[in-house]
């Protein structure tokens, strides 16, 4: 019996020590190379390790060489089981504020081991609350948007392009 617990206590501390000692920032590096072909640069940030997270902080998000977004803080945490991302204080850009309010509070967006295939997203800000859900082995998403009363007096155009619900939701579904 003690062979057993001594051999779960050094398989939980290996496994804890390799989540401790992957280098997160070389990871963060290599899947910023991979967005690049995608038009999606991330610059100006912050790469801190925090040992079991890894901190992105003070970053600007560009899209097709446009600059979209501030961002003040991303955590990443990965530790097979469950991931997540948490993203705080996106600011978008000038450009957007006649589609979509400026200011997103906050991101979370999680990943079970359970469920590999499958990400889901919670978003808090000026436009209200979203639901996120994607499943990666079919390519299909749906946005659950509860909305603001600012995203429902200033923003109406972008609301006309998703579908209401009866509860008073709107929902939008898409294939990528």
């Amino acid at each position: 019996m003690k062979k057993i617990g001594l051999f779960v206590l050094y398989s939980l501390l290996f496994i804890a020590a390799l989540l401790f000692f992957t280098p997160k920032e070389n990871l963060y590096y290599f899947a910023e190379e991979q967005l690049k072909p995608l038009g999606v640069i991330i610059g100006y940030e912050d790469v801190i390790d925090h040992g079991f997270t890894l901190e992105i902080s003070h970053s600007k998000l560009y899209v097709q060489k446009i600059k979209s977004a501030n961002i003040g803080t991303i955590e990443v945490s990965i530790f097979g089981v469950y991931n997540a991302v948490d993203i705080k204080n996106v600011v978008l850009d000038k450009t957007f504020e006649q589609f979509f309010p400026p200011l997103i509070e906050h991101i979370e967006i999680y990943q079970h081991g359970l469920s590999p295939l499958e990400v889901n997203a919670h978003a808090i800000g000026d436009f209200g609350e979203a639901q996120a859900h994607v499943n990666l082995s079919d390519r299909n998403g749906t946005v659950l948007l509860t909305p603001s009363k600012l995203m429902t007096k200033r923003y109406r155009n972008t609301l006309r392009q998703l579908k209401k619900t009866k509860e008073g939701t709107y929902t939008y579904v898409f294939k990528f």
